[in-house]
């Protein structure tokens, strides 16, 4: 079989990546070609994203990428969720996207839910309730009488920009269009008693297509930059869980993920979306996936903790590499501080570390101080946050689940993997670290007749990936703290 390419752009909240993903004999290679840093910044007071040096990155990454490959066949783009970019009929920008880690959604919930309580909002579209959600970031502008609307053609969101960008085409992809807590998963389409009643446009909601489809070209500066002709970009699963998920190696129907990196997302791939009471309670989301299945799942704040505390001491001077935190967390003795990591006081606060103290300090524990004991008590207390979102998970299918998927970039944190196993009572399996861009390049792939469908996508990534599984251990003391754990952190959702 002839070697068949594709090139996988993968952005996320800290950096972005372009990976070439080359197909032959049934095993799936990856090259990273270019990475670049990605990193909102605050103007006035606001948290912005830097559109326009992304772009400029993802053009220079094309460049690297068929310089070393003209044979590519397709581009796909995979990001974050709920974020978005508005532009004019024109085709101009209406203003640069705000960053969902900004503070203008604070406090937004409660006034939202005098429009719509809450149960209607998740009857209506099934997404768990969050601050950051698309929905809420629109009524905030609603509510400062944001002068945007009068110039907005389409709302974009993040991957259908930078699509918009590459080949001037205006679509927005299924798997990223239900993340906003707009779209209705049972009527299929965009739910106008949402727009309605917050008094959001409904025209600037755009065209939403299945993913798999053909964006359209790359427009004809760029492909004269590179030297190419006829590139398609593909809609792989544009949020980039939906790529990961396409990305997970399970077989059967008895296994659950985390995709493991900035968030932590855990769940199950189901055929229908499930909408009831019970899933409201426990506030569980259903995104969309690949070929009209559905993602139920809990996002949980995941390594964003370790991830700001890191990149505070290195501004003190000490920047120490995820090997050496994690070998410091490992030295420190078990179960002595727990927080939990969904409280809305570590989306982002100005110290995470000092958040972490206050946290401990208030709920009457005594205050972490070294290093390894900080690092400890997130990593140990993310085990019991899946602990509690497994829990629910199991209860509301009705199911036993027996294996665990982590995959992601957090699935190299083999501290935080056995912890898994340990509290879980259940193997873990960990890899691939790089399932996002397997995801949207398997997707590519299957759009362009080269793999059947994902079926034969994931045993190609199961063929072609490293794994490593984590038998439980001292199953029965993790379940003692976990009820301490629980005591202290009691409240949250």
């Amino acid at each position: 079989m002839e070697e068949r390419k594709f090139l996988a752009i993968d952005l996320g909240a800290e950096s972005g990546r372009l990976i070439v993903g080359i197909l032959r004999d049934g095993r799936l290679a990856i090259e990273e070609v270019h990475r670049f840093i990605n990193r909102p910044v605050d103007i006035l007071g606001r948290l912005y994203w830097n559109v326009t040096q992304m772009f400029q990155d993802i053009k220079d990454g094309l460049v690297k990428a068929f310089s070393k490959y003209k044979d590519i066949e397709s581009i796909g783009i995979d990001t974050w969720g709920v974020d978005f970019g508005l532009v004019t009929k024109e085709g101009y920008f209406a203003g640069i996207p705000v960053c969902y880690r900004d503070h203008r959604t604070d406090g937004i919930l409660e006034k939202a839910f005098e429009v719509m309580p809450k149960e209607r909002i998740y009857e209506l579209t099934g997404i768990q309730i969050m601050q950051i959600n698309t929905l809420f970031q629109l009524y905030s502008m609603v509510l400062e009488n944001s002068s945007l609307f009068n110039s907005t053609y389409k709302l974009l969101f993040m991957p259908d920009l930078f699509n918009f960008m590459l080949t001037g085409e205006i679509k927005t992809e299924f798997s990223i269009a239900t993340t906003s807590q707009i779209y209705n998963p049972i009527k299929d389409g965009w739910e106008e008693e949402i727009l309605r009643k917050f008094s959001i446009p409904k025209d600037i909601m755009p065209e939403v297509v299945p993913p798999g489809t053909v964006i359209g070209k790359l427009y004809k500066g760029i492909e004269e930059d590179l030297g190419v002709k006829n590139i398609h970009v593909i809609a792989p699963c544009e949020h980039d869980t939906g790529c990961a998920v396409v990305g997970v190696p399970g077989e059967g129907d008895d296994w659950a993920y985390i995709s493991s990196g900035t968030w932590s997302l855990m769940g199950v791939e189901l055929k229908s979306p499930i909408i009831n009471n019970d899933s409201l309670r426990a506030n569980f989301t259903n995104e969309g996936g690949y070929n009209k299945t559905f993602r139920f799942l809990k996002n949980i704040m995941g390594l964003w903790l370790l991830q700001r505390v890191k990149r505070e001491w290195a501004k003190e001077g000490e920047d120490l590499s995820y090997t050496e935190i994690t070998r410091l967390a490992e030295e420190e003795k078990p179960f002595k501080y727990f927080i939990n990591p969904d409280d809305v006081s570590f989306l982002n606060p100005t110290s995470m570390v000092k958040e972490i103290q206050d946290y401990c300090k208030k709920t009457g524990q005594k205050v972490p101080e070294k290093k390894g004991e900080i690092v400890r008590c997130i990593l140990e207390s993310l085990a019991f946050r899946y602990k509690d979102v497994f829990t629910d998970l199991e209860r509301i299918l009705n199911k036993k689940i027996k294996v665990l998927h982590i995959v992601g970039g957090g699935s190299q944190n083999q501290l935080l993997s056995q912890f898994t196993a340990d509290v879980l009572g259940i193997p873990v399996i960990t890899g691939p670290k790089e399932a996002t861009a397997l995801g949207n390049i398997v997707v590519q792939a299957i759009t362009k007749g080269v793999v059947k469908d994902i079926i034969e996508a994931r045993k190609i990534i199961r063929d072609s990936s490293e794994m490593k599984v984590y038998q439980p251990q001292n199953t029965e003391e993790w379940l003692r703290n976990y009820e301490k754990y629980k005591e202290i952190t009691q409240g949250v959702n």
